[in-house]
């Protein structure tokens, strides 16, 4: 792969103003939303790029939605290269399946194309689950709207173009988005993955991780028409079409979404700023795009629907809504020291910490779960009660069996059993985030942060797989019989619906000392 490394220069040098970057990054610090990365590009040069500790330039950070627009470019590509096009019905392209699931399309099916897919236009009023039954739940949905005319934010949708682009060409999305385009924009593979579903083994609109940088080329591309370093890859007229509004956000099903009254154009949210498009995906992953003000903004964060709005407001404010000088700036050779100096010290707060109570050893031992479940693996329930990380789970029982807990060093190893994986995490008692490598269900998320705080009554651990946005609260306790409880919180980042709660009864079966 041919990576041409970015120019780094001083913000002033590309119209962009230290103090004025200072500020918006210190507004974000204080917005509601856990910022983890943040990448500012103007005139085909970075002018700003900091990560919050731990995190930091090299990690596959979940994406979420934003995985649409990585599926959505794979389909301009297609299109470019006369694979597929835009005008090309869905029953066309899966005849074979739809005989063999006996399926009699109906008028609106048969009118269905890829350019209704591609904006969220697929004539439905409920979207069908995704996963191993893709094509399936696709396939035999009720198409009960003409399609192109009402959009329902659809994620099965974009799961079926990706299925079309492989029926297509022949070849699995991620290996043909990476030959032709990825590694030729200077995409680092080994800073991207890119989850598949069970057995059907298509790469899902929701299933990838990748680097902030990775994230921002992508979106240069867009910016730059479709051409990189003077080659065209990607037809400019289809992305003029992609990045200009479709269709209207107006009818919107339950998921939070923040751009509803500004548009939708292929697999990517039109803005309400002039010429401004994104690539978005849950929780504040998101790549923006200004053709006004020629820059491409790229943002790693864990944010719920309150900060991901307070975060857009200050980026618009001072980097989308004016019109920046296109021109350099005078030097500010202070400014810049102080925007540097504060970049130096960004890292993610600390949780919570508290004194030690003496008798913390009382809590050594290996414990078995008698009644009720709980794991702490990624859960992702965006709408409903539905995990859809569950289609991404390498094994099918994810819940611990038993755990065990130590304390040692101002930290507590707790190994959660699963009777597939032992999942190991560290958690500290002073609030610090460190990361230890941890194994569990979802194979590309490897690494945790754990903390821990404890009282006469309760031992709570907080933890998290890092390149994630979601924490898991576990509440020990022991009850009046002797025996234990888990109380468990995993994070859903919902303002209406917060928490998903789980809960198990444990016995301690004998102690631990190592």
């Amino acid at each position: 792969m041919y990576k041409k490394e970015f120019l780094r220069v001083k913000p002033e040098e590309v119209g962009l103003s230290s103090r004025m970057l200072l500020q918006m990054l210190q507004e974000l610090e204080s917005c509601g939303t856990q910022m983890h990365g943040l990448m500012i590009e103007r005139h085909g040069k970075i002018a700003l790029e900091c990560w919050w500790e731990p995190y930091n330039s090299s990690m596959a950070h979940i994406c979420h939605s934003m995985g649409k627009s990585y599926i959505g470019t794979a389909v301009g590509l297609a299109c470019t290269q006369g694979y597929l096009g835009l005008q090309d019905r869905m029953v066309d392209l899966f005849a074979e399946e739809i005989a063999a699931l006996n399926i009699k399309p109906s008028e609106n099916m048969k009118k269905l194309t890829i350019e209704h897919a591609l904006m969220m236009a697929n004539g439905m009023s409920v979207q069908p689950p995704s996963g191993e039954a893709l094509l399936t739940n696709y396939l035999s949905s009720d198409f009960d709207h003409e399609p192109g005319t009402r959009f329902l934010y659809n994620t099965t949708g974009s799961c079926m173009l990706g299925a079309a682009v492989e029926k297509a060409t022949g070849r699995n999305v991620r290996e043909y988005l990476t030959e032709e385009i990825l590694n030729k924009i200077g995409v680092e593979s080994d800073k991207l993955e890119w989850m598949t579903f069970h057995k059907n083994h298509i790469h899902a609109a929701p299933g990838v991780a990748s680097s902030t940088e990775n994230n921002l080329r992508l979106g240069m591309l867009y910016l730059q028409n479709g051409q990189w370093d003077g080659e065209q890859l990607i037809d400019p007229e289809w992305i003029n079409k992609a990045t200009t509004r479709r269709i209207h956000t107006e009818v919107i099903n339950k998921e939070s979404h923040l751009d509803n009254g500004a548009g939708y154009g292929y697999q990517l949210w039109i803005c309400p700023e002039k010429d401004t498009f994104k690539f978005a995906g849950g929780h504040g992953q998101d790549v923006i795009m200004s053709r006004t003000n020629d820059l491409t903004i790229s943002v790693n964060q864990s944010a719920d629907d309150g900060g991901s709005r307070a975060e857009n407001e200050i980026i618009s404010k001072y980097l989308l809504r004016p019109t920046l000088p296109s021109g350099a700036l005078a030097e500010d050779e202070e400014g810049y020291r102080l925007l540097c100096n504060y970049i130096s010290t960004l890292k993610v707060k600390k949780r919570k910490s508290n004194r030690i109570p003496e008798d913390l050893n009382r809590w050594n031992g290996i414990y078995r779960v008698t009644s009720g479940a709980f794991h702490i693996n990624t859960e992702l329930r965006p709408v409903d009660d539905n995990n859809v990380y569950t289609d991404f789970y390498d094994h099918e029982d994810v819940n611990v069996k038993e755990v065990s807990i130590y304390y040692k060093n101002n930290m507590l190893e707790l190994v959660f059993d699963d009777g597939t994986y032992r999942t190991c995490i560290h958690a500290y008692l002073d609030g610090e985030l460190r990361p230890v490598y941890s194994k569990g269900a979802i194979p590309i998320y490897t690494w945790t942060v754990s903390t821990a705080f404890a009282d006469a009554e309760e031992l709570v651990v907080e933890t998290k797989f890092l390149q994630t946005c979601f924490w898991t609260k576990l509440i020990f306790s022991e009850t009046k019989d002797g025996k234990y409880k888990v109380q468990v919180y995993k994070e859903r980042l919902h303002e209406d619906n917060p928490y998903i709660y789980l809960e198990a009864e444990l016995v301690k079966t004998e102690k631990r000392t190592g």
